[in-house]
């Protein structure tokens, strides 16, 4: 679960895209055209998000071998910027010789503030020398887009069918080796409205648990997906006013210490240099502030952990990069969901060793565990230790350092119940003496 499916199982080829088959179909012969010398009308990709249309451009650029220079809502989107960075890389090939593909992302977005870029666009695509795309969500929400939309080759992306969906994360989930119910994954192809990316993220989130069932299901049924935790962080890290900043947070179903995670995981992938500790820094202040809601229970603070959480980090940027850095699932949530069992295990065996030393669990676990191992060192002491508690297999191979079902565990469980049986014997032969001891288990069995 180290990284996002999303990067994982992103397509090695056009046969594993999903969806839109035909699109895919005539952006092949687009780009074809272009490497055989033929230019070509620059191409407008546009539809629902999580449809494929980012992942095409790139599977694209790696199929033909060619650069990727994108210019996406999180840069500088003024005349200036765009003739001085997108106009070079639509002219000139790449330091390899070869030709560099311009990637326009989101350009409804990049547009929301047009301070002089739309013409400036429309120069970059007249005068371009090299392969140019555009992406849209919405290509007929803005009249400004009116210009690109004449000017292009529009092509529609289509809501994935669910069946389509359905059958791929069965195919990534069984790769993965997490169990699964038929119904349960074609639910999750039915909630996600034809977005594939969402669908594969909720996946890798229910997955955590090891079992995909129809109760994991109804948890994310009914969900608002206007602003997924990528739009959000997209914001946090490149968003370019505090509203917008504010805005996505606001209507997103991201709490603030799961933001949190992913934020301080993807600050290093992102930022660059001073602005790594500046952001760090930032974040930490915001992680001061929910301390003191914890103690104090000051819920007024909030305001200040959500604004350094994401309008302090936002601001530490004070470069751009044109380089894709897909955000990193947290690091910390997998190694969590990975020890998920050894700290349960730990849990119930410290809770077993507190009942009798009159212990919690929490002092039981920090100071007595750790000694463990060098009684448990010695077969004899640690059969004698087993006796004294209920230990499951699964406790006991913990506490030796061993699989549950190993031979160790197996014969010093095996050990401790003889233990067990002759202080019972004993016991017993003291509350009737005058039974033999030859004669005691019989005798035993008539008295009970």
């Amino acid at each position: 679960m180290g990284s996002l499916w999303t990067e994982e199982f992103f397509p090695k080829n056009f046969e594993e895209f999903i969806g839109n088959s035909e699109v895919v179909e005539n952006s092949v012969k687009w780009a074809r055209s272009w490497q055989d010398g033929k230019p070509q009308k620059p191409l407008l990709l546009f539809g629902a998000p999580g449809t494929g249309k980012t992942c095409l451009v790139y599977l694209l650029a790696s199929h033909f071998k060619w650069s990727v220079f994108e210019m996406n809502s999180s840069d500088s989107r003024d005349k200036d910027s765009i003739e001085r960075t997108a106009s070079a890389a639509a002219m000139n090939s790449s330091l390899s010789g070869e030709r560099r593909l311009v990637l326009f992302d989101e350009i409804d977005c990049i547009l929301s503030d047009d301070r002089g870029g739309i013409g400036a666009i429309l120069s970059v695509l007249k005068e371009a020398k090299n392969p140019v795309i555009l992406t849209a969500n919405d290509l007929y929400s803005d009249k400004k887009l009116a210009p690109l939309r004449e000017y292009c080759e529009k092509a529609e992306f289509k809501k994935i069918n669910y069946l389509s969906i359905a059958k791929r994360l069965r195919e990534i989930l069984s790769l993965k080796g997490v169990e699964f119910d038929e119904e349960a994954v074609k639910e999750l192809a039915k909630n996600s409205s034809g977005d594939f990316r969402a669908a594969l993220l909720d996946s890798q989130s229910l997955a955590l648990s090891g079992k995909i069932g129809k109760k994991d299901i109804e948890l994310f049924s009914g969900r608002e997906r206007e602003e997924k935790i990528f739009s959000v962080l997209s914001k946090v890290f490149f968003g370019k006013t505090s509203d917008e900043i504010r805005r996505a947070v606001f209507y997103s179903d991201v709490n603030q210490d799961l933001l949190m995670r992913w934020v301080e995981e993807n600050i290093p992938r992102q930022f660059r240099g001073e602005d790594i500790a500046q952001a760090f820094n930032r974040l930490s202040r915001a992680d001061v502030f929910s301390g003191r809601i914890m103690r104090r229970q000051h819920y007024g603070f909030m305001k200040y952990t959500g604004d350094l959480l994401t309008l302090g980090v936002n601001s530490a940027k004070t470069t751009s990069t044109h380089s894709f850095n897909p955000f990193t699932f947290p690091t910390l949530l997998s190694k969590l969901s990975r020890s998920s069992a050894e700290r349960e295990t730990r849990k119930s065996a410290s809770l077993k060793i507190g009942r009798k030393t009159h212990a919690s669990v929490r002092k039981t676990s920090v100071e007595s565990m750790p000694f463990l191992p060098v009684i448990l060192g010695d077969k004899q002491k640690a059969a004698l230790f087993f006796a004294e508690f209920d230990f499951s297999a699964q406790e006991a191979g913990f506490l030796v350092g061993a699989k549950h079902d190993s031979k160790k565990v197996e014969n010093l469980l095996a050990e401790a119940e003889k233990i067990k049986a002759e202080r019972l014997v004993q016991k017993n032969k003291k509350a009737f003496p005058a039974i033999a001891q030859e004669d005691f288990s019989e005798s035993q069995t008539r008295l009970f």
